[in-house]
């Protein structure tokens, strides 16, 4: 046991907790060479800074304790700190709602100490921290929080991490502030790919020439990269910073037309995802694209699902205008059937859309023993209803992505019976518009049949709805915990039969606290199974345990299984 669980299961303890906000800070020493600045001195921030050619960005951590508790560690911390409010993730078929969370801080006057570099050298501090922070601070956003709990006594090291994310929001109130905080996995909305720089050509360049002039070349990719004019991709093998010419070009890249472009004509970096399995390609988004700790990503899980079941070809995509590195994530996410979040362990993880997986474990949630009485609600989730794709592909080198014209391919999967006067009557279609299958990298045929088997799965997995439930269980279960797997039994649903619901598989897709409960948000899993070949030492399906039903078996010729489930389905 650690420290801190000593302390949380002793009588008596003094809860404390810890947020820790990471704001820029220069690094220089102000009026010092290479700082050059004279008279009363800034703060070292860069909106303070008096003498920017020499800004150093640097990061300084600001820490804040429970207000009304004594300080715990007795260093610079402030006990500003009133209440935390956590927003739970929740996971959805496509966009997952990212966790948030609100930190509610009481302003004060004073002193600077331990926040003002030179305060000794003031004639006189005023104001009250939050306000004087915020000026000092005001490209506050998007800058990392950490928060932590843990109790009066222990060392800041003993203290247990509960949340990571980036400032979304600051609210100045009339008496404190309150800081809105994301998950890591939101701030891929922040991030630009390619991200805008202001570059332009310098003087005229004709449709053969291989030497460009530009007005600058720092953010381009060296030594060699892709730069888009009007409507020519140019991909160049040099770059000369002295003279701001890119050497080596070759023109009309992609399939893009070499043409003539004038002086003050925008050049633009192109980001180029190499052909590369599309699970390694979400890693390079967090951690290249995003340059996150790689400890706030579970690569064990992105890895695990890249091999099994597997069948991905590679992918790549040519993104020749900036896009929200949140929307190209996504558009992965959507193209392998699989679902991000981060998790309770702080760590953006990845799972796929399996019903059935041989290995994997259930949590039994039942009326007797977990669900809090009359407090099981369900929505039948219509919205999740699917009974058409449309998936458009090998799109051209440059053009919108959601402009039809702009791709070569359209593939359709459809289920007529869904459609028909006897089931839904009518049609619910989901276009998917995608960039990162492409025939010029990548044969064909190999393409066109995991498009087909893709969008086949996916309209078989969701032209049924899969009901939310949403239950409040008791504190003791709360090792259940985000993206598992849970078996439900319970008399508030029942079967067309009218008998009790038993044994029915979902997923857990949210997890908050709510008192002195646990409120968690299950999905019913798709009854259409894939057929996973098992050992030859199974039984027949009447005879196998739930966990052996996680291999494939073969149905009836009615396509159902002995108990009139859905029978398996090839992946």
């Amino acid at each position: 046991m650690t420290a801190y669980d000593d302390y949380k299961n002793s009588i008596s303890r003094t809860p404390v907790t810890l947020v820790v906000m990471t704001l820029d800070f220069c690094g220089r020493t102000f009026g010092s060479s290479p700082c050059l600045a004279t008279g009363e001195p800034c703060y070292n921030t860069y909106p303070a800074c008096k003498y920017k050619s020499a800004y150093l960005k640097q990061t300084k951590d600001y820490k804040f304790t429970s207000l009304g508790a004594p300080l715990p560690f007795k260093g610079n911390e402030r006990p500003y700190l009133s209440k935390v409010s956590y927003m739970p993730t929740e996971i959805k078929e496509t966009l997952t709602v990212n966790a948030r969370v609100k930190c509610e801080f009481a302003d004060e006057p004073d002193t600077d100490v331990g926040i003002d570099p030179y305060v000794s050298q003031r004639s006189s501090v005023q104001g009250t921290y939050w306000k004087k922070l915020l000026a000092r601070n005001p490209n506050y956003k998007g800058r990392q929080v950490k928060i932590y709990e843990g109790f009066l006594g222990l060392a800041e090291s003993e203290f247990e991490q509960r949340f990571i994310g980036s400032i979304d929001n600051i609210t100045l109130g009339k008496s404190g502030v309150t800081i809105e905080v994301v998950d890591l996995l939101k701030s891929l909305a922040t991030i630009e790919v390619p991200p805008k720089l202001d570059i332009k050509l310098t003087s005229e360049a004709t449709a053969s020439q291989t030497t460009l002039v530009v007005s600058d070349v720092t953010g381009l990719d060296s030594p060699s990269g892709y730069v888009r004019i009007a409507d020519e991709i140019i991909y160049y093998t040099g770059v000369n910073t002295s003279t701001k010419e890119l050497t080596g070009c070759t023109r009309g890249y992609f399939s893009t037309t070499a043409a003539i472009h004038s002086a003050k004509d925008k050049v633009q970096k192109v980001r180029y995802y190499v052909p590369a399995n599309p699970f390694d390609i979400l890693k390079e988004m967090l951690l290249t694209d995003a340059a996150m700790d790689a400890s706030y990503v579970d690569s064990a899980a992105f890895d695990y699902w890249r091999d099994w079941p597997g069948g991905e070809p590679n992918f790549s995509a040519i993104v020749s205008e900036p896009e929200k590195l949140e929307k190209l994530y996504f558009e992965i996410m959507n193209l392998v059937d699989c679902k991000s979040w981060v998790g309770e362990d702080l760590k953006i993880t990845i799972r796929r859309n399996v019903p059935n997986q041989p290995g994997r474990s259930y949590h039994s949630i039942t009326d007797e023993a977990n669900i809090v009485h009359g407090s099981l609600s369900v929505d039948l989730n219509q919205k999740s209803r699917l009974t058409r794709i449309s998936l458009f592909w090998d799109k051209n080198g440059i053009g919108k992505i959601d402009d039809m014209k702009e791709y070569n391919r359209i593939d359709i999967a459809l289920d007529a019976d869904a459609e028909s006067a006897n089931e839904y009557n009518g049609v619910t279609e989901k276009k998917i518009f995608c960039r990162w299958l492409r025939k010029d990298y990548m044969d064909e045929d190999v393409l066109a049949q995991y498009i087909k088997n893709l969008i086949l799965r996916l309209v078989r997995r969701q032209r049924d709805a899969l009901p939310m439930v949403n239950l409040e269980a008791e504190l003791k279960d709360s090792h259940i915990k985000t993206g598992e797997y849970a078996s439900l039994t319970t008399g508030a649903l029942q079967t067309t039969a009218g008998n009790d619901v038993s044994g029915e598989k979902y997923q857990v897709v949210k997890r908050d606290f709510k008192g002195k409960a646990l409120t968690l948000g299950l999905m019913k899993m798709s009854q259409r199974r894939i057929l996973i070949l098992g050992p030859s030492s199974l039984p027949s399906y009447t005879a196998a345990t739930e966990a052996q039903k996680e291999y494939g078996f073969l149905c009836a010729s009615d396509a159902k299984m002995s108990d009139g489930s859905e029978g398996f389905y090839i992946w």
